[in-house]
């Protein structure tokens, strides 16, 4: 599948599997558990503690598109590889 943006996706390619991560995951009662499942969780991977830090922090700050107060509800966590 072509990509219109590439350099929005990660592409470990020849690098292996990368070991540093984010789980994410929905809260208990979040409305989005009855469409995606309560078991729904997604994964983005890393080369680094400091690159998954940052994206990490970003994710908890404001997002761009949402409307001021507006919240993720994401679960956030790290996780590693071993």
């Amino acid at each position: 599948m072509d990509v219109c943006h590439p350099h929005n996706r990660l592409d470990p390619g020849e690098r292996g599997p990368l070991k540093f991560g984010i789980r994410l995951s929905l809260p208990a009662g979040d409305p989005m558990r009855d469409l995606l499942g309560s078991d729904w969780s997604e994964y983005k991977w890393f080369d680094s503690e400091e690159a998954r830090d940052a994206k990490l922090s970003q994710l908890k700050d404001q997002f761009v598109y949402y409307r001021r107060g507006d919240r993720p509800t994401f679960v956030l966590e790290r996780v590693q590889r071993p």
